[in-house]
């Protein structure tokens, strides 16, 4: 009679909660991310940044997976959260920059391991932390039903919501005929032979450390000149998350990775898209324009030259990130899913915390059902900001 052997798993867990652990990882972090995942919001270079800019008032959750020859095959990070009390856990990097398809790292080959290893570290820890709230994962990852799994074998909640759509398009064929099944495409040819008539006209792709700084300074300039008219920018409040892209763009650039393109007239930016190119994918990641010329949309036409460069480059995927706006739309004939998978844990402190947090948010619906919704625009940008610049406080892991 045959049955199954559970066999030892290869890979062990090691566990720090000491910020100097992340710069010490950089050159392991940094192989194991060249050798799997084209993300670049899992890069050391895009997280490290996000620590030293946002992390001082909280702790860092790092998880290693070793194998039997102690070579780095995984990698997690999470850090604290603010919330009620509650000692909270998020994915690093996660809410403040817009970081779309948080995950693990693992190396090919140890995907299923480093996922069961990583899952039942959590798990076992729950006597540790009240809630979990790993958001924009991609939906569909193996990560979410792994830590769901072992957190539900461990009696604590566990439950998956959808958070945000995003728009691209795998490219295939010619930029025409891309543009020939666009909606829009007889506005953007208009708009090109519009522009290009202009004295002083021109378009450039900054890529270099050098240039970097100028170009995150039009950026932001841009973007906050498209938003202050509307009440300020939820994506890039002013503050911290300026910082976060002065210090970060250059670091992009030293790895080849960045594409911050610019519409000039006589000299002066009038539109940038920011985006980010690694392993043949193009992220889009944000982008800001000047009021004044909306009439003759510069931002479609940035954006049709940045797919054009796209598909004359032999790029294999354009990815808009999370939001379903219809200068996204007017381009993408697909889309994935982010998700969030929410775990209590299995014990009175947390339950408490989660009927606390049911009842604050019941209390809130109730509220903006009779709140104009200028008002819960204004409330929502201030506690972006004020999560952003460091409010709150954070409850360590270990206590």
């Amino acid at each position: 009679m045959s049955r199954n052997v559970a066999m030892p798993s290869p890979v062990r867990v090691v566990e720090s909660h000491d910020p100097a652990r992340l710069a010490a990882l950089r050159e392991e972090w940094s192989e194991l991310h060249e050798a799997g995942s084209a993300n670049p919001f899992l890069s050391f270079e895009w997280l490290s940044t996000w620590w030293r800019v946002f992390g001082a008032r909280r702790t860092p959750w790092i998880l290693e997976a070793r194998d039997r020859a102690n070579r780095l095959s995984g990698l997690l990070l999470l850090c604290s959260r603010p919330g009620l009390g509650a000692r909270r856990w998020q994915l690093l990097g996660n809410g403040v920059t817009g970081a779309d398809g948080l995950d693990l790292l693992a190396r090919p080959g140890y995907g299923e391991p480093v996922r069961l290893a990583f899952a039942q570290a959590i798990a076992e820890s729950s006597s540790r932390w009240d809630a979990l709230d790993l958001e924009d994962l991609p939906c569909g990852s193996p990560t979410v039903q792994a830590v769901r799994r072992a957190l539900l074998d461990r009696g604590a909640r566990a439950e998956i919501e959808p958070r945000f759509v995003c728009p691209g398009f795998a490219l295939s064929g010619t930029f025409d005929d891309h543009l020939a099944r666009m909606r829009r495409r007889e506005t953007y040819r208009r708009r090109v032979r519009w522009l290009e008539r202009q004295p002083g006209h021109a378009i450039e792709v900054v890529a270099d450390e050098a240039r970097a700084v100028a170009a995150v300074e039009d950026f932001l300039r841009l973007h906050h000149l498209r938003w202050d008219g509307e009440g300020g920018s939820y994506g890039i409040p002013r503050g911290a998350a300026e910082d976060f892209h002065r210090e970060v763009a250059p670091r992009l650039a030293a790895r080849g990775w960045l594409r911050m393109w610019r519409l000039l007239h006589e000299g002066h930016a009038i539109a940038v898209v920011y985006g980010i190119e690694r392993k043949r994918r193009f992220f889009y990641y944000q982008s800001g324009m000047d009021p004044e010329w909306a009439t003759r949309s510069p931002g479609l036409v940035l954006v049709g030259k940045t797919i054009e460069d796209a598909y004359a480059r032999g790029l294999t995927d354009y990815d808009f990130l999370r939001g379903t706006e219809p200068h996204k739309l007017d381009w993408s004939s697909d889309r994935h899913e982010t998700c969030a998978l929410r775990g209590w844990a299995p014990s009175l402190r947390a339950e408490a915390a989660h009927a606390a947090e049911a009842a604050y948010e019941a209390a809130r619906g109730a509220a903006r059902a009779m709140a104009p919704e200028s008002l819960w625009s204004a409330l929502r940008r201030a506690r972006r900001a004020w999560e952003v610049n460091g409010g709150g406080t954070d409850t360590d892991l270990r206590e």
